[in-house]
């Protein structure tokens, strides 16, 4: 990965010897079956492009760009994307494994979370309007002062919401694990 733009590319089983890949331009590619743990992708674009079942395992996208990328069936570990340049982000995430990540003030409406195990992640103050995060596990993830109005929680499991401190306005949920949204208000239910 020598150039600094790529077009219409697809990448298949990649090994990145060089972990600075800074201001490169990705546009309509495809990755497949590649490991870029650790590789800083810091002031980079990429647009149209999909990650499919990759390793992207501490990847620094600092004041990146990604416009309508999808990421599915991958390993995505200790990511900041509140790093990322908040006025171009377009990301969809389904059967993937995110965990540690952070999506602190994070803007994505009508997001794409499906049947992901998202766990340990961060999404305080983020806007996910009718976001889906259906058939997902969000186990020790902190949603606070979200907007997750009209959001789809269908058959996700393991997740903390609290309706005081997030707006949930015609959010979607299902039992039984619905219940859990009355957690912190002290009440018992038979």
């Amino acid at each position: 990965m020598k150039d600094m733009k790529y077009e219409d590319i697809k990448f298949n089983k990649v090994e990145v010897k060089d972990l600075n890949q800074k201001n490169k331009e990705f546009i309509n590619c495809r990755f497949y079956n590649s490991d870029f743990s650790e590789v800083d992708f810091s002031a980079s674009f990429f647009e149209d492009s999909c990650f499919s079942a990759c390793n992207v395992s501490l990847v620094k996208f600092v004041d990146s760009k990604l416009r309508n990328v999808q990421f599915q069936n991958c390993k995505i570990v200790g990511i900041d994307f509140s790093k990322c340049d908040s006025f171009i982000i377009d990301v969809g995430f389904e059967d993937c494994l995110l965990r540690s990540c952070n999506f602190t003030d994070f803007k994505l409406n009508k997001g794409l979370f499906r049947n992901c195990e998202i766990i340990g992640c961060d999404f305080w103050g983020a806007k996910l309007i009718e976001s889906d995060f259906s058939y997902s596990n969000l186990k020790d993830t902190i949603f606070e002062k979200c907007d997750l109005s009209k959001a789809n929680f269908s058959f996700a499991k393991e997740y903390r919401i609290s309706p005081s401190n997030n707006k949930l306005k015609k959010a979607i949920f299902t039992l039984p694990d619905a219940i859990t949204l009355l957690r912190d208000f002290d009440i018992v239910v038979k």
